[in-house]
């Protein structure tokens, strides 16, 4: 795919037109990548001999920089596509910010570059053009909670011992309003049932989650005096959220509120529990049903 670049440049002198080039700006085909020198705006007001240009100019390229945020953002939910013909960041655009500007900041007419820009080429050309390096970030691979899980619900033999991904449906449980599913449920004589709850997502996902959770315990209790089994605590999984979040705020609350339904676990735990059930005499949870 290609992209269009744009240098920023601001006009130091207006009758000698004495420019500075101070950023650079990339359009891909589904993002948007800008940045400027700090460095060389604290020279505006020496060069302009001003007081105000640097704080001017600043503002006006936070603003630039929060549009190129919602727009990538917004790509991000399959909301717009970058095109130079239809989007807010075209050709048209750039006469505009030029003339909103009044001749101080200047963006020059889209160079075509025959390939999309990943982070490195626009930090090269970025200190081509500008003539400062550009510090990439450096992006750390982190793997998200449920894929921390995965690994252990894929041990030999546990899918023999335990139903996986298990959906309880309205018909045959009391209180379950619409099917749900839950990672594993298995019988050692007593019902025992693990739930994962991802405390990194908004405060109001991981309260419907616990809220759901909550409700399976209950209908397992009401189901269990059909096959005189008893219902261990729910095993919930977690990663305990950053302090001081709302998330955090949520984990605390809950960890208290609910510990009489459930028994949190960590990720490592999670492991042990899998690897002793694969091990174990347990049977499915779903031959309840059968019988």
């Amino acid at each position: 795919m290609k992209t269009f670049l744009s240098i920023l440049s601001i006009k130091t002198n207006n009758f000698s037109n004495e420019k500075i080039t101070i950023g650079l700006i990339a359009i891909a085909n589904k993002n948007i990548q800008f940045s400027y020198s700090t460095n060389k705006l604290k020279l505006l007001n020496k060069l302009m001999n001003t007081n105000n240009s640097e704080v001017f100019v600043t503002n006006l390229l936070h603003q630039i920089n929060n549009a190129v945020m919602s727009a990538n953002k917004a790509d991000t939910n399959n909301q717009i596509q970058f095109d130079l013909s239809k989007s807010l960041f075209s050709e048209d655009y750039f006469k505009y910010l030029n003339s909103y500007c009044n001749g101080l900041i200047q963006f020059s007419e889209p160079l075509q570059i025959g390939y999309e820009f990943n982070e490195t080429n626009f930090a090269s050309y970025y200190e081509k053009f500008v003539g400062k390096k550009l510090h990439l970030t450096k992006q750390k691979t982190l793997k998200s909670f449920s894929s921390k899980l995965k690994p252990f619900f894929k041990k030999e033999g546990l899918n023999e011992k335990a139903d996986l991904q298990y959906t309880l449906n309205p018909k045959t449980f009391k209180g379950i309003l619409k099917s749900v599913q839950i990672p594993l449920i298995t019988v050692n004589g007593s019902i025992d049932a693990l739930q994962a709850v991802d405390f990194n997502l908004q405060p109001i996902t991981i309260a419907n989650h616990l809220y759901e959770t909550k409700i399976i315990y209950d209908a397992l209790i009401d189901f269990s005096k059909q096959t005189n089994n008893k219902v261990k605590k729910i095993k919930v999984a977690f990663e305990e959220p950053k302090l001081k979040s709302q998330q955090h705020q949520v984990f605390d609350l809950v960890f208290n509120e609910y510990k009489e339904y459930f028994n949190f676990i960590t990720v490592d735990e999670v492991e042990i529990f899998t690897e002793k059930v694969a091990d174990s005499s347990n049977t499915k949870f779903s031959a309840l049903l059968i019988d």
